[in-house]
């Protein structure tokens, strides 16, 4: 049987094929959080909420300034904002204030903290070449605080840390606060485990076609970041707190048709990422 070329963007199709990998990844509530210590001990937290998540992503945020200070080009960070809102308005968290940067670091990574804080460093920068590639990038962080994935690791290690006295996160004081702070800092370098990461992909590309941008684009980025791990001191933070680029492309290419991939193209707004970097 012959396959007639598609007439559809390869953007429109991939989102129309790939739109059931990103339910279940709304923005509601979980139920309370409950932890079974044994000896008919059961130690409870109260339920999500977008106070404490607000809340946990200040924190994190905070860590990761800590580290490294933003990059001194306003009119760059302005570009960063405007393309991650564009690609996290297709996630449907319309409840956050998405906020996007980009930090002076030699350090290849990005991190996202719950609540909409995104961050990319200035190393990672240099290793992009179109804005699909940085849509792409966004749009896997996007994802994580789609899915709560940090978030849900804070809660969760704040129940295990602090037992019966836990409380919500951002309502801690002196000792516990640094405890608390202690604690975010030791999550945020040890990463997420791979089935995150590699969700975080999947529901990323989706986003980014979504916003018309390029879906192969993020396949590409793992591509280079493989080739830079090779070479580069840098690219150890990467790799500490992610899965091997090389898993990752590979994860992806399993699941996109080969007929979409074949037919994706870069965007209109490929190339307004050079203009942004003179």
């Amino acid at each position: 049987m012959t396959i007639k070329p598609m007439k559809q963007s390869v953007q429109t199709v991939v989102a129309l094929l790939l739109t059931f990998w990103v339910s279940g990844a709304s923005a509601q509530s979980m139920p309370t959080l409950s932890l079974d210590m044994g000896g008919g001990t059961t130690l409870q937290m109260k339920p999500e909420s977008l106070e404490e998540e607000l809340a946990a992503g200040k924190l994190v945020a905070s860590q990761m300034l800590g580290a490294a200070k933003l990059l001194r080009n306003p009119s760059l960070q302005k570009y960063v904002n405007l393309v991650g809102r564009r690609v996290a308005d297709q996630s449907g968290r319309k409840d956050l204030k998405w906020v996007f940067g980009i930090v002076d670091s030699t350090a290849v990574n990005a991190f996202a903290s719950p609540g909409g804080y995104i961050l990319v460093t200035s190393a990672l920068m240099q290793l992009i070449d179109t804005e699909d590639e940085l849509a792409g990038v966004l749009a896997h962080e996007v994802a994580h605080v789609v899915r709560k994935h940090h978030y849900k690791v804070i809660r969760k290690q704040q129940m295990l840390e602090f037992g019966a006295n836990a409380v919500a996160i951002g309502g801690e004081s002196g000792a516990m606060a640094d405890k608390m702070s202690q604690m975010v800092a030791q999550i945020m370098a040890r990463g997420l485990d791979k089935s995150a990461e590699l969700e975080a992909d999947r529901d990323g590309m989706v986003y980014a076609a979504r916003a018309g941008y390029d879906a192969s684009a993020l396949i590409r980025i793992m591509e280079k970041l493989a080739a830079n791990a090779a070479k580069e001191e840098q690219s150890k933070l990467l790799m500490a707190t992610h899965p091997s680029p090389n898993d990752r492309s590979n994860a992806l290419a399993k699941a996109v048709n080969a007929e979409v991939e074949k037919a994706a193209v870069l965007s209109a707004a490929a190339s307004r990422f050079a203009r942004q970097q003179k």
